[in-house]
């Protein structure tokens, strides 16, 4: 399982209903390695992205529910954890903080945006220990920089 998330140096990943940003380069990037997989996120998470997810496994953690065809709803991290595992597909977190909290000790991998600039937000993404985690790669872009991480032993 892999999660991906873009966030400030601040680990600000929303604010309000949605990003504090506008990344085109990085969106984008976000919905190719997404692209035809198994997507795991909270119901805000799915407001901001089902739409544009469509070629895309949607599993979504929600006691509200989510009223869009192609969308499964679960109750729980490990409902859909367990769910998302019998599609045989990689397997994304794609948030919310309180999502990437509970999957954070689940994960191999992480593929992490860091936005360029100062932002203010009312959604984080979880403290984690750098030392923890390989870079495998690290990619400098306009407006941002893609690190991908890989858990340690």
């Amino acid at each position: 399982m892999i999660i991906i998330s873009a966030m400030s140096k601040d680990r600000v990943i929303g604010s309000g209903e949605g990003m504090p940003w506008s990344v085109p380069e990085e969106y984008q990037q976000f919905l190719k390695l997404v692209e035809g997989q198994t997507v795991i996120m909270g119901r805000r998470s799915h407001e901001i992205f089902g739409p544009d997810l469509t070629s895309a496994h949607n599993i979504v953690i929600s006691r509200s529910g989510v009223d869009q065809e192609g969308v499964e709803i679960c109750g729980s991290v490990e409902d859909a954890v367990q769910r998302a595992g019998s599609y045989g597909k990689t397997i994304f977190c794609a948030g919310g903080g309180s999502i990437y909290a509970q999957m954070l000790p689940l994960v191999e991998d992480m593929y992490l945006s860091y936005i360029k600039g100062d932002f203010t937000g009312d959604a984080y993404f979880p403290e984690f220990d750098e030392a923890d985690w390989d870079v495998v790669e690290r990619r400098d872009h306009e407006g941002f920089e893609f690190v991908h991480y890989r858990r340690k032993g």
